[in-house]
């Protein structure tokens, strides 16, 4: 999502007053790709929130004083009301980010999107063809995705490439990488692979072997991004984001406490997201873990270099007070490459 100067001192007060910062809502569990290493189980799943409920929730998220609102999928842009809840979104004062595949940008979404000044997420696997489409596993939508960023740029809007790094684009993400660089675009580039939301881990076979992770940190030390801490200097505060200052919303009204932490808080189309929010007893639990409440985790000594994710913890390895393998293998990885260079 966007950051803006003193984001530091929104997060240290949205955890300290309980305000959710940040919310991503998913308009839709449908897509016009097959990604491989996808964690959406059903795209089939349907959508519940109607327009109008989405709009009141957008009201009632500006009274709450949320501040960055994400727009996703699935592929946001399959329905038809986006622009319209768009608007609204940014009528009400958000700063708008959208996640996409760039696929379905054409001139009239391209000028859509800049009415709203919306910052564009677009994923980008290579900058090559048939790596891209081994991927999304759609003729065509190499060349579709390409034209949909043009499009983007030519209208100037602020545009970011995610590019998730597995085995099927290792040798080839650094292309991508530069192709963002040559268009003036943020190039973002990571190892977080995560497995399905119902928990199957087909793709995080799909994950970097973790006898690799060394010499691929040493090349290239922003592919270990891990978990963002409320506050890393607080020992005694909460683990992450999720619950704390950050939810995600889902098509069928869903409310958790990130995009993977399986566990429903509540549901907006039964009741508020403010009493999801406010009174959840899950969500409750997860403001109050801290360091100190892991089990195995609070006294490691590779702990200053874990990107320890709770909801891959509990999605993964069945305990979200216990260790997390993923972390684990990328903590022993950092920390092998800061001896070599000491």
């Amino acid at each position: 999502m966007d950051r803006r100067p003193h984001f530091s001192r929104l997060v240290s007060r949205a955890a300290k007053e309980g305000i959710p910062l940040e919310v991503v809502i998913e308009l839709t569990h449908h897509c016009n790709f097959r990604c491989r290493h996808c964690y959406i189980p059903d795209f089939q799943a349907p959508d519940l929130m109607t327009t109008a409920k989405v709009m009141e929730l957008l009201d009632e998220l500006a009274s709450m004083g949320t501040l960055y609102l994400a727009f996703t999928g699935g592929e946001f842009l399959l329905r038809k009301d986006w622009f319209e809840i768009a608007c609204r979104a940014r009528q009400l004062g958000f700063s708008l980010a959208f996640l996409t595949n760039g696929a379905l940008i054409d001139d009239e979404v391209a000028d859509q999107l800049a009415e709203v000044q919306a910052y564009v997420e677009i994923s980008f696997y290579a900058n090559d063809r048939e790596i891209f489409e081994g991927i999304t596993q759609v003729p065509g939508s190499f060349d579709a995705t390409l034209r949909g960023i043009a499009l983007a740029q030519e209208r100037g809007l602020r545009l970011e490439l995610n590019i998730p790094v597995m085995t099927l684009n290792r040798e080839s993400y650094q292309g991508a990488v530069d192709f963002a660089r040559e268009i003036g675009a943020v190039g973002s580039a990571f190892a977080k692979i995560l497995s399905k939301k119902d928990g199957d881990p087909e793709p995080i076979r799909m994950r970097l072997p973790d006898d690799d992770l060394p010499a691929i940190f040493a090349k290239d030390p922003s592919l270990g991004s891990g978990a963002e801490a409320v506050d890393s200097n607080n020992e005694g505060g909460p683990l992450c984001a999720a619950g704390v200052r950050y939810a995600n919303i889902t098509s069928s009204g869903d409310v958790l406490a990130c995009n993977i932490m399986p566990v429903v808080a509540g549901n907006v189309l039964e009741t508020s997201f403010r009493e999801v929010w406010e009174n959840s007893p899950w969500f409750e639990k997860l403001r109050g873990i801290t360091r100190a409440d892991l089990e195995t985790c609070s006294e490691c000594e590779k702990y200053a270099y874990c990107g320890r994710c709770p909801a891959q913890a509990l999605v993964e390895d069945g305990n979200i007070m216990g260790p997390s393998q993923d972390a684990c293998a990328q903590a022993e990885a950092k920390e092998e490459v800061w001896r070599r260079k000491s």
